[in-house]
């Protein structure tokens, strides 16, 4: 029965490799972001990183995107100072894709490429020129063909950090007579906490070998991921010391117009200071649509990557009415920077129904957060971050103004969500120690 399904599951996949194929092929030549890598996801065979590469028992690690190569870091270090094996990296999207081969770039023991798409000869093609001792999935990413063809070759199959949103876990049901033969095969997952471990199970992955062991997003390492982060800090905060920032981070489409809007309203309500405005949108393809957006407003509104190369320090604190400044985050991967000197930071994703984004960086920092009622990505934390007063949930944007108001010229209610943010932090440290822990037998056999 299994052989039977995971047949017409590829004959469905080669239905639709025609249509995906020119699908494609109209991204690539609109530039569409959907585009990025496809070549080397549909036909690993061509990438030229595993020419003279040969990648045996090794770790391939897969982390989809940019918050879950991030989140890998220090798991990462671990297995790196703690085992011979080399690590095989891959990634889906082109931000996540960039930063891993920005960050390991001197790094000759990790070899970073794009995730194969699904179908089989795609998968195949991969495990020709990598027969890893180990997968791991960061988080949740399930492919049936990739994970079939690892149990074949007695390769373990692991996904650590996991969890699975309700849309995926309702889908995952539904098709659960093919599912479950899928998830079956995965050797180990090491939940989030208890209510995905509960999901996992039901699905198919054996119980035993589902355990807890947090969320490795409280581990992340600011100095291994942002480099010389302290003194680009010390500019941000010589240039922007006669303000009070707000750090506006991955917002999307619509969330812009609505902190902006609101920082205008901030600065003639509260004519103490000037409001510098970073905004750094989730997708850089929409660096340019904010940029013209912001200055066809008459809002004076420059890039980081022009302050950094530039002192305007001069400009900025003359004498003048108060006024807002908005500074366009536009270099990936210096949302973290920016977190390090606000005043409050906003977290996008969450005002329109996108499903939240990480909303425990800027506590690192000891900074308040401020995120919208759509954060089912991160429901438990958003959670412990309201209930510890770390910061606040709001559904509308006079309640993101209000929130707003009061961390920004409310030094005792800001001091106090500070305090209790990085005391938030400290208590769930210890995930990516734990998941190497159980995953250790795999990283030391023969």
């Amino acid at each position: 029965m299994e052989k039977a399904l995971f047949f017409f599951y590829n004959i469905f996949l080669l239905c639709l490799f025609p249509l995906f194929f020119v699908a494609l092929i109209l991204f690539s030549l609109t530039k569409n972001k959907k585009s990025q890598g496809f070549f080397y996801k549909l036909f690993p065979f061509a990438y030229h990183g595993f020419k003279n590469n040969a990648r045996e028992n090794g770790i391939w690690i897969h982390a989809v995107s940019l918050g879950e190569i991030r989140a890998s870091v220090n798991f990462i270090e671990l297995i790196r100072g703690n085992s011979e094996r080399k690590i095989i990296l891959s990634s889906t999207t082109k931000t996540g894709y960039d930063f891993a081969k920005n960050l390991y770039k001197n790094k000759d023991d990790i070899l970073i490429f794009y995730f194969p798409y699904d179908f089989y000869f795609s998968v195949k093609s991969i495990l020709r020129h990598i027969t890893p001792a180990l997968f791991i999935s960061i988080e949740t990413e399930i492919w049936p063909n990739l994970f079939n063809m690892l149990n074949k070759k007695n390769i373990p199959i692991a996904v650590i950090n996991a969890r699975i949103s309700d849309k995926s876990y309702k889908n995952y049901l539904n098709f659960s007579f093919f599912f479950k033969h899928v998830f079956k095969k995965i050797d180990t997952v090491l939940c989030i906490s208890e209510n995905y471990r509960k999901k996992f199970a039901s699905l198919g992955v054996y119980p035993e070998n589902i355990h807890i062991t947090g969320n490795m997003k409280f581990d992340l390492n600011v100095e291994l991921i942002s480099g010389g982060i302290k003194e680009k800090s010390d500019k941000l905060k010589r240039i922007f010391s006669c303000g009070k920032i707000i750090a506006a981070g991955s917002t999307h489409e619509g969330e812009e117009n609505m902190i902006l809007n609101i920082a205008i309203l901030l600065s003639k309500s509260f004519k103490e200071d000037r409001i510098f405005l970073f905004i750094a949108p989730r997708h850089p393809e929409r660096f340019e649509e904010v940029y013209n957006f912001v200055a066809k407003t008459g809002i004076k509104i420059y890039r980081l990557s022009s302050v950094y190369s530039a002192d305007f320090n001069s400009d900025y604190c003359k004498p003048s009415e108060p006024e807002t400044i908005v500074i366009l985050v536009d270099i990936i991967g210096e949302l973290l920077t920016v977190y390090s000197i606000c005043d409050a930071a906003f977290v996008g994703g969450s005002m329109v129904n996108s499903g939240g984004h990480n909303l425990l960086e800027p506590l690192i920092f000891g900074k308040p957060v401020i995120f919208g009622k759509y954060v089912q990505n991160f429901l438990e934390i958003a959670e412990e971050i309201t209930e510890t007063k770390s910061g606040l949930s709001v559904n509308s944007s006079d309640e993101l103004y209000d929130a707003l108001a009061s961390y920004l010229y409310d030094v005792k209610a800001s001091a106090i969500a500070g305090k209790n943010g990085l005391e938030l932090i400290s208590r769930n440290k210890g995930s990516s120690q734990l998941n190497f822990s159980y995953l250790s037998g795999y990283l030391t056999r023969e």
